[in-house]
């Protein structure tokens, strides 16, 4: 049950350090240092695995990934990276054709900027492409294409009323396009039978769980926190770790007040009251905090700002829950042994709860790690909040990628140029937890590592240069202080002697090679809990 690893690259994450050999015992690391440091403590005929001077990273931590809503993405159609409308129609095709009639086919992954046409799919161009499946195609954020026959199905006709925080979106002669936001997604969503193919929605759900894991570790992705857990998904993650089938280390994010803008929250009054606390479970499954939300986003522009969007219009109405019960649920959860993230897009949504939680932290101690989700446009006066009371943020470099080039036809480019300014937050002392936010942008971790370091686009415009950090910060960024977000920080995120054997293996050496070729990076071998579980063809 020992292994030595040597002539590689092991970028530790702890002080600089950087060795070229590791001893593995059982699930931990033993010791590192070098080939003939790792002969010495391990037992004769210890077996030797040449890493052929490859670089080694910590196994990489996703501190926020909706891994079910992933794999069930996974199991239909990803359009990132499709550049026309013809591309993303002939991958709905293809898939389609796979499929019975009659069989609903889900998407995820397209923004309209990605597009050359830069716009969302016709109602004409889904119907052609999927013309026998009820089609839902997922945008980044705040938004869903639908065909006809899903239309159809959901019951939404030219007649239809509009659904209570959402807009069906209708042509001039108000007739359905096929474009549902927010609210209105869930006339769809509840009509699709999330069961697998043994009917049974807990069967289905860990088959999404399985089939996202699995593709994860292909990326180096060793652990993942995923936000705003529902009581089925939570069930689901028990009965995959039980069956012995879930691959990674999952962090679970209970979800709570505000979290969904298309459904009923199903845990405002349970979660106080179950007699456990963040933390509970093991290396493998356990809980973090509760994932709250206030806002929409910038694409929709239904983030909640201090100024007026370009065009004049104004955000500054919640569109998840009641701010004035704001303090009284930070306060329940906190005393109820829960630290708190909340989704805040908006600076005014940053600012009332950067605001709400100095206050609780000043009444209770500031005992827990509570922290904003996503944080795009910190005030002078939410950083100071957020120093002084250890307010944590877990940001996704990963958008500025996806969805960067749709950002300066909302906002002016002094806010554009300081979208998730992670220097900003860095030289005022917060902790920063970089991740992906897979469906809202992509799960590869090196494309979420090359767009904190270039702030580039997919069209490649620079977002303010002046916010980019060094690939050494990123790795911190997105691996060391990820773990801590998750609680693990005594288990992952580092290379650490006692600390679980998780590892990732590049085909290229992520320090040296040029900005640009990040992106491009390619885990070779992955490793969990000291046994490999993902090699490259």
């Amino acid at each position: 049950m020992e292994k030595i690893l040597y002539n590689g690259k092991f970028i530790t994450l702890e002080n600089d350090i950087m060795v070229s050999a590791l001893l593995i015992r059982d699930d931990r690391i033993a010791a590192l240092g070098t080939f003939e440091e790792m002969e010495q403590q391990a037992p004769p005929g210890t077996p030797h695995l040449d890493l052929q001077g490859h670089t080694v990273l910590p196994g990489i931590v996703d501190s926020h990934n909706h891994i079910i809503a992933a794999g069930v993405a996974l199991g239909g159609v990803l359009l990132f990276g499709a550049s026309t409308i013809d591309e993303a129609c002939q991958r709905i095709r293809d898939k389609a054709d796979s499929l019975p009639a009659g069989a609903w086919l889900q998407g995820a992954g397209w923004i309209e900027s990605q597009f050359k046409e830069n716009r969302p799919l016709s109602l004409a161009e889904m119907d052609a492409a999927a013309p026998r499946n009820p089609l839902i195609l997922h945008r980044l954020f705040g938004g869903s294409l639908a065909n006809s026959l899903a239309l159809e199905r959901a019951g939404i006709s030219r007649g239809s009323g509009q659904p209570q925080r959402g807009e069906i979106v209708r042509d001039s002669s108000g007739n359905p396009t096929g474009y549902l936001k927010n609210g209105a997604q869930n006339l769809v969503s509840k009509v699709i039978p999330l069961t697998s193919a043994v009917g049974d929605p807990l069967q289905s759900d860990q088959e999404a769980i399985i089939r996202a894991c699995t593709e994860y570790i292909k990326h180096g992705i060793t652990t993942i926190l995923e936000p705003g857990v529902s009581p089925r998904g939570m069930r689901a993650y028990q009965m995959t770790r039980q069956a012995g089938k879930l691959p990674l280390r999952v962090a679970m994010m209970p979800a709570w007040h505000g979290l969904y803008a298309t459904m009923d929250d199903e845990l405002d009054h349970l979660v106080p009251t179950l007699g456990v606390t963040e933390g509970f479970g093991d290396e493998w499954l356990r809980f973090a905090a509760l994932k709250m939300a206030v806002d929409g986003g910038v694409g929709s522009k239904t983030a909640m700002m201090n100024e007026p969007w370009i065009d004049g219009s104004r955000t500054t109405i919640p569109l998840r829950l009641d701010l004035d019960k704001l303090e009284s649920y930070f306060l329940e959860g906190d005393r109820a042994g829960w630290s708190i993230g909340i989704h805040c897009c908006g600076d005014l949504a940053q600012d009332i709860a950067c605001r709400t939680f100095a206050r609780v932290c000043e009444t209770l101690g500031g005992k827990r790690r509570h922290h904003i989700i996503h944080g795009y446009f910190p005030t002078p006066e939410a950083l100071d909040l957020m120093a002084k009371h250890d307010i944590g943020v877990s940001v996704q470099p990963g958008f500025i990628y996806v969805e960067g080039d749709i950002y300066e036809e909302h906002l002016s480019q002094e806010k554009v140029h300081t979208f998730k300014p992670l220097k900003t937050y860095l030289k005022h002392g917060i902790r920063v937890f970089a991740n992906s936010d897979m469906t809202s942008a992509h799960y590869n971790p090196f494309l979420g590592i090359y767009s904190a370091v270039t702030r580039r686009t997919s069209q490649g415009l620079q977002l303010g240069e002046s916010e980019c950090v060094p690939v050494d910060t990123a790795l911190q960024l997105f691996i060391k202080n990820g773990a801590w977000y998750c609680g693990l920080e005594d288990s992952v995120g580092s290379l650490k002697a006692g600390k679980q054997a998780d590892l990732a293996v590049l085909d290229r050496d992520i320090l040296s090679i040029p900005s640009e070729e990040i992106k491009n990076l390619k885990v070779i071998r992955t490793f969990v809990a000291g046994k490999e579980v993902y090699q490259a063809d």
